[in-house]
């Protein structure tokens, strides 16, 4: 897996979906083993980068040309 806050621009939309799937399942297992509150706020927020990365994916494929990203 890469690492966190690397650029995934040009990963497919299946790609970003199975990285969401993992970190939901590692969110799932932070709450489970009573991870401090600052490990599940990282974790929440890369998963938030994700899906904005995902739905830039999903919409570069629709439109069939890349997306200019937001700042």
């Amino acid at each position: 897996m890469r690492q966190r806050g690397e650029d995934r621009s040009g990963f497919s939309p299946e790609q970003l979906q199975l990285e969401l799937s993992l970190l939901a399942l590692e969110r799932q297992q932070m709450r489970e083993t009573g991870s401090p509150g600052e490990v599940l706020e990282t974790n929440r927020l890369e998963i938030g980068r994700r899906q904005y990365e995902f739905s830039v994916a999903l919409i570069q494929r629709h439109l069939g040309h890349p997306v200019e990203r937001a700042a």
